[in-house]
């Protein structure tokens, strides 16, 4: 089937077809970037020196939120890093893992 595939469908076919916590390292990545990107949205919109957003209050409220997102993505970056450290590591170390040894 491969031979048969354009281009496009063969490289999509190789980012689908790998093993699972190479995917769920890649989600969690995603994640992290995108938690990422809407933490510097609502810090942005929660500075003081900013005029949309509402009363002191509720930018109080934003900010805090910032916050809140920005540690969630630090936990996605964290622990696929983790996770597919850790994967590495005991496939080095196993004795009966030949791949690539």
């Amino acid at each position: 089937m491969e031979d048969r595939c354009p281009c496009f469908l063969r490289l999509w076919w190789c980012s689908v077809a790998k093993s699972g916590y190479i995917q769920a390292c890649r989600g969690l990545m995603i994640a992290a970037v995108s938690l990422g990107f809407f933490g510097s949205i609502f810090a942005l919109i929660g500075m003081k020196c900013t005029k949309v957003g509402g009363s002191d209050k509720a930018k109080a409220k934003i900010a805090c939120l910032a916050g809140i997102v920005f540690i969630l993505s630090g936990l996605c970056s964290m622990t696929g890093c983790s996770l597919y450290a850790n994967k590495i590591t005991t496939e080095f170390f196993d004795p009966l893992f030949v791949e690539q040894k």
